[in-house]
């Protein structure tokens, strides 16, 4: 009689275990199933990382050739701010010393002021 309390005894204790194995084992199946998802998201934002920084660097090659483009315009028409405000009447010519030129530097602006 005692054997058989013992084998009891044993037979749920060893029920018990395949118990928890078995919810361990779906446990690591949907933690599994959870990370191959979040890699999944990670690879898509990658992609789409790299293809924001190829378009920056598209829009940033533009925006540069726009740039020389509008030099180069007004190196070669000879375009002078301050030649050009004396032509306007008076108060667009202070709107166009206020304004100035887009590619100019701080100290010419301040020349422009005085």
């Amino acid at each position: 009689m005692a054997q058989d309390n013992e084998l009891q005894r044993l037979e749920r204790f060893v029920s018990s275990l395949l118990t928890k194995f078995n919810a361990l084992q779906e446990e690591n199946r949907q933690l599994t199933e959870r990370i191959e998802r979040r890699d999944a998201t990670i690879d898509g934002l990658e992609e789409d990382l790299a293809g924001m920084r190829e378009e920056r660097g598209d829009i940033s090659s533009r925006v540069g050739s726009l740039i020389d483009k509008i030099e180069e315009w007004e190196s070669a028409s000879g375009v002078n701010i301050k030649e050009e405000e004396s032509s306007y009447p008076s108060d667009k010519a202070a709107d166009s010393a206020v304004q100035g030129s887009l590619f100019s530097d701080d100290s010419e602006d301040e020349d422009r002021s005085e």
